[in-house]
């Protein structure tokens, strides 16, 4: 009975030591640098995804699809906080849902006549964007230095168009159009949300449910077929819902609380260098020099664009 007792306290002792090592571990921030620039390589891989999947599946009818699903899954964990949420968060939620989903539109369809290297740069413009609208919404002068980091990222997208020439695609400037989307839609919710107190969750739901609603009604407009559904689309759709999606959601808003805002910067600023080697190695795309220039433009103008963000 003496060794049993023994044994059993060594036992919880083990337990115990092992659960501290998982939860140093958990609050490092060396595993929060690591997630963040997990999600970045996860978000990179996104646009050759989504370009695989559009050239045999409708726009819409893959949208509508990716963020039904995304809501369904959802909705058990969010239910109770959609329950409490007032007029305004569903008014601000359904807002916020038209723009993001009107930028979607934008960058899919982008990616059906533009490269997965040039549309993961320039959505990477947004950072710069987001000082930008918001001067001049507010009537300010921009800085020389904001106007410089803006210079310096219509030089990078202007030399992304280039291989033999400056020969810019319709899909490159439905992707620049979706960079302000993004742009837009980051302001409008810092506007919406100044001074209430609405649940992250509950607003994440209900954008999610405007886009698909909105991308389900749009997909009448498109012709469909289920021979489109392949095993393949499945894999690709549960790629982007899970791991682009709700996964890179929640790790995101975990661990940007446990790094500094500049490492934060750093390490997200790296999706597009990510959606380039995706493009190389899988897609093989090929990267002209003048386009290689004008992406390291872009990602310096993202790393000092979250300058003027922070």
């Amino acid at each position: 009975m003496q060794n049993y007792l023994k044994s059993q306290s060594t036992f919880e002792n083990t337990l115990h030591k092992g659960r501290r090592i998982v939860q140093s571990i958990w609050n490092s921030h060396w595993t929060a640098d690591i997630s963040l620039l997990l999600i970045a390589m996860i978000w990179g891989s996104n646009y050759i995804v989504i370009k695989g999947v559009v050239e045999t599946v409708p726009v819409f009818q893959l949208l509508f699809i990716r963020f039904t699903l995304t809501a369904i899954i959802m909705l058990p964990f969010t239910f109770k906080v959609l329950r409490h949420a007032d007029r305004s968060a569903w008014t601000s939620g359904m807002i916020l849902g038209l723009i993001l989903g009107a930028t979607y539109f934008l960058e899919t369809f982008g990616l059906t006549s533009t490269s997965a290297s040039n549309a993961g740069f320039i959505i990477g413009m947004y950072v710069v964007l987001v000082p930008v609208l918001d001067h001049l919404i507010h009537g300010k002068l921009l800085k020389i230095s904001l106007a410089g980091v803006l210079l310096l990222s219509i030089t990078g997208t202007t030399l992304l168009t280039m291989k033999d020439g400056f020969d810019p695609k319709i899909g490159d400037v439905l992707v620049l159009a979706a960079a302000f989307g993004y742009a837009i839609q980051m302001i409008m919710a810092k506007k919406l949300t100044a001074g209430k107190t609405m649940d992250s969750r509950a607003l994440t739901v209900i954008q999610f449910s405007t886009v698909a609603i909105v991308s389900g009604l749009l997909s009448l407009s498109q012709p469909s077929s289920w021979s489109y559904l392949t095993p393949s689309f499945w894999i690709a759709t549960g790629y982007l819902v899970v791991f682009g999606t709700m996964f890179a959601y929640y790790i995101q808003l975990v661990m940007i609380r446990r790094t500094s805002p500049s490492r934060v910067a750093l390490l997200m600023s790296s999706e597009p260098m990510f959606a380039a080697i995706f493009s190389i190695l899988i897609a093989g795309e090929h990267l002209s020099i003048w386009q290689f220039i004008g992406g390291l433009c872009i990602i310096t103008g993202i790393l000092l664009g979250r300058r003027f963000q922070e």
